[in-house]
């Protein structure tokens, strides 16, 4: 009786051994998620030695990248994650392309990857916006301030290139995260679901027509208007997480609500993604936007300037 009782109790002091050799294991899978699509210089700085964290430097010529970027950063160009097609400009590749590129950068199952440019740019929020759909939006964020807030801070600028492995990475696409317009047109009024045009009020209005390239001027139907560029301050960080919330509230969308973003072909949306998505909002990006909405017929509805 009595070996059968130290038996159990030895099999009992065994599993609760196992539980508290797995908590750490568990720790760390919670650790490698972020809590805002946003970090800071000094948490980049914190964790540059971290192997999971995957630094990408992003910009249009490769001179910007070996003339000083951020130690171990690689080097991300614009044209292949947002190229452009005979039809639309600023396109989102195909997920297969899209995950060779993350692999050949070093992405993997396990990275969490922060993305940078100058500032909170539109492009940089077009990188988060595409990683949010290959289903990477907890392991994804932007560097608040950008590199121009690297440097201010007299932080360490290299212009090595680091030697990257090529990595094993499994897609989890979003698919809700991009929307054409025949399901932006389903959203018109729809209750749980705003539409939101991130162009500046005079596209929004219709008093700007870009040089005669809307054939209809003017913003869908239903879509309210919180500008790209009052998003972020003039250091080129995005705006307190209480300040960006309070101007979703300010144009309509409840907490519960969806919010679709467009502007002219999808990249100053992309910003709005982003600022929703800090807000703690389900975000969808119209991906052909107003390029692909005005030249439409009148079952794509447009409300133009007012006429006097």
């Amino acid at each position: 009786m009595e070996t059968a009782r130290l038996r159990r109790m030895t099999r009992l002091v065994a599993t609760l051994a196992a539980g508290v050799v797995a908590l750490p294991g568990a720790l760390a899978a919670q650790a490698a998620k972020f809590d805002s699509p946003a970090v800071s210089t000094q948490w980049l700085s914190e964790h540059l030695n971290d192997p999971s964290v995957v630094v990408l430097h992003l910009a249009g010529v490769r001179r910007d990248y070996t003339a000083g970027h951020i130690p171990g950063a690689r080097f991300l160009w614009i044209n292949d994650i947002a190229p452009s097609t005979p039809d639309l400009n600023t396109e989102l590749p195909s997920v297969a392309k899209l995950d060779s590129l993350l692999e050949s950068l070093g992405v993997s199952d396990n990275s969490r990857v922060v993305v940078y440019a100058g500032t909170v740019s539109t492009m940089v929020a077009r990188v988060y916006m595409t990683l949010d759909y290959l289903g990477l939006a907890d392991r994804a964020a932007v560097l608040d301030g950008g590199l121009n807030a690297w440097k201010a801070e007299s932080r360490e600028i290299s212009t090595e290139t680091p030697k990257v492995a090529r990595a094993k990475l499994t897609p989890h696409v979003r698919s809700d995260a991009v929307v054409n317009a025949d399901l932006v047109k389903a959203s018109i009024d729809k209750p749980g679901v705003r539409i939101l045009d991130a162009r500046t009020p005079d596209f929004y209005g219709g008093t700007n027509n870009g040089g005669g390239n809307y054939a209809r001027p003017g913003h869908i139907e239903s879509a309210l208007n919180i500008p790209f560029n009052t998003l972020t301050d003039s250091t080129g960080k995005l705006k307190g997480r209480a300040t960006v919330a309070a101007m979703f509230t300010a144009a309509g969308v409840q907490p519960t609500d969806k919010v679709i973003t467009y502007c002219h072909v999808g990249q100053q949306a992309s910003l709005l993604f982003l600022a929703a998505r800090y807000a703690g909002l389900s975000a969808s990006l119209y991906d052909g936007s107003f390029e692909d909405w005005s030249p439409r017929d009148a079952a794509y509805p447009v409300v133009g300037p007012v006429k006097k």
